[in-house]
Order: structure tokens, then sequence, then C-alpha cells
């Protein structure tokens, strides 16, 4: 049996759907007519939105890849670029499994990108107030987080891990630790559910800064703020799902500025800045 993993959240676990036994048949016969579009697993871009689809299968399906002469697992992708596997990926995100699993926003979003280049956005700065300026907005360094995040724990961990700085290996969700998950999927949730793990709406000196948005009602994502590698300089990084850590947004630009930046379908915000203590002191789960 296979089933599709389709690459997309940052703070949620992705979907997954499985394919009946005559859609694996034409996806082995459409990979062995294409081998180009097969890669690593881990090859992949630090983005938002869709980043591909990911081919796992059982063992019965292992053996059918097998013998096909395919992997037994691998990502559906030209390259770690935008430049696609079209056709295959268009129809898998059209076959029945897909749409009964995948929302009218996701399935959308992805066919937006499948293709074609996401369309560019400034990455000025909009300006920091006196109090976000104050904060103590770092824990450590980004050479120093990109050393500690994008090693074994890349995987595991999401943007919450990333803007908590605590590494649960356990794809972290807001309110889970203390015993109540968000409820919906809107700033005011998520926000309180970060409350109740330790974050406060107020900035002092034990705290860093970070940034959580909205793909409205289908995902949440966080920015951290950060240091640059000699510590002078005030940045902001982030984690999309299981992809690396990464201080460049959806137009491969710097991110000077979260409110700014390209945050590709994240699109709504609403006074987003949180504040967690450098130390945490309740349970990140």
């Amino acid at each position: 049996m296979l089933h599709i993993e389709l690459d997309v959240f940052s703070g949620r676990p992705n979907p997954y759907w499985k394919l009946t036994a005559r859609e694996e048949r034409e996806l082995i016969d459409r990979l062995k007519a294409s081998p180009a579009a097969l890669r690593p697993v881990s090859d992949v871009e630090s983005r938002l939105g869709y980043r591909g689809m990911v081919v796992h299968a059982d063992r019965a399906g292992q053996e059918r890849l097998t013998r096909a002469g395919l992997p037994p697992v691998f990502r559906l992708r030209e390259s770690t670029g935008l430049n696609v596997s079209d056709v295959t990926e268009r129809w898998l995100l059209h076959t029945p499994g897909a749409q009964q699993i995948l929302t009218p926003e996701v399935s959308g979003e992805s066919a937006r990108t499948i293709g074609s280049p996401s369309a560019l956005q400034d990455s000025g700065s909009s300006g920091l107030d006196a109090a976000l300026a104050a904060c103590a907005t770092w824990s450590s360094t980004w050479a120093d987080l990109n050393t500690f995040w994008n090693g074994a724990r890349r995987p595991s961990n999401n943007c919450y891990n990333f803007a908590s700085s605590l590494a649960t290996n356990t794809f972290a969700q807001p309110g889970r630790g203390t015993g109540q998950i968000f409820t919906s999927l809107t700033i005011g949730a998520v926000k309180d559910a970060t409350f109740r793990d330790g974050y406060t709406a107020g900035c002092n000196d034990d705290r860093f800064v970070d940034y959580v948005c909205i793909w409205p009602g289908t995902d949440y994502h966080f920015y951290h703020r950060i240091a640059d590698f000699w510590g002078s300089l005030r940045r902001w990084a982030h984690k999309p799902g299981s992809t690396p850590a990464t201080n460049v947004d959806n137009s491969g630009q710097p991110i000077t500025d979260p409110i700014t930046c390209n945050r590709g379908p994240y699109t709504w915000d609403g006074a987003p800045y949180i504040y967690a203590r450098v130390n945490p002191r309740a349970t990140i789960n």
C-alpha cells in the first residue's frame, strides 16, 4: 500500500491519504517513465505552503516499488527549486482519496503552487515599536540555531518548537503540554494556547520575541527573533514544519520583519507579537 503525504503545513502534521491498487499501478508507471521527479525526502525547501509530496509505502508497497526499480520512500519534485513534477502531482492532488482528506483551501493553494513560482513580495521593514526593540529578543545566534535544529532534530520538530527554543521531538502543538490545545485556527485561539504554555503578551528582560500568523482556517506558523552570527543584529528566522530552519522568506529574501515578508498562504496576523521565556518554565509538547 502506498500513502501520499502532502508536505504543506508548518505547525500541524501534514495530511495523508492512501492510493487504491489501480492508482498505485498508475503512479508506478508514471514514475518509471519520469524518474527525474524522484528526490530524497530531505531534499526540500524551507518555505511556507506547498513543498511537494512524499510517497510512503508499507512492506508490500516497498516490494512493489523495489521491483519497479524505485526507492521505498521518496519526494515527488523535480528539484528544490519551484520546477515541480507538474503532471503527476496534479493527478495525485485530484485522486478521490486526496479530495476526501484535503480542504478546498489546502487543495487550492497546492494546485496554485504546482508548476509555477509564488508571486514575489517585498521583504522590507515595517518598523518595530520601542517595547519590541527593548526586549531580550534572542536565546542564541543564527549560527547556533542552524547547527542545533538542522540535523537529527529537523524532522520531528516544527515551527512552534523552534520559536520556543525547545526541541521536544514531538511536533509540538500550542497548549498540548499544559492540557488544553488550541480549539480553532485563529490568532486568538493559538495565542491563548501559547499563554497557557508560558508565553505572555508583554515583554521584560528575560523574554524573547516570537511572531505568529495564520493560514486562515488551515494552519499556524511562528517566526522567532534571533541574533546574527556576531550577536550584533536582530533578525528573524523560522522552521516551516519538518523542513530546515532558515532566515529567508518564500521569496528567498532575508527576513527583516515578519509582518512584511513573503509568508505564502499565511496571510492573517493581527497584533501577533508574543513573548516566551529564555528558559521556558511550562511544558511545550
